[in-house]
């Protein structure tokens, strides 16, 4: 696999992530309206920001090993 495949995986998978992060704000906002326990969807929600926030920074690697990859094919020039 290309560190282009892995970016577009990675960048599929943040996008992924911040629609279910959507949702599941969707999901505390009708429970509260519900006068449900909201205690475990918000823990989800953590989760969900914690891994978003994991990927974004394994993207933020990914570009810049691609940055590099492209500055090693000019004699290391940056």
């Amino acid at each position: 696999m290309s560190i282009k495949d892995d970016i577009a995986r990675v960048e599929q998978h943040i996008r992924e992530i911040e629609q279910r992060l959507e949702h599941q704000l969707e999901v505390i906002a009708q429970a509260e309206q519900s006068g449900l326990p909201t205690e475990r969807a918000r823990a989800f929600l953590v989760v969900l920001k914690q891994t978003l926030g994991l990927s974004r920074d394994h993207l933020a690697r990914l570009l810049s090993d691609e940055m590099e990859e492209g500055n090693s094919g000019t004699g290391g020039v940056r």
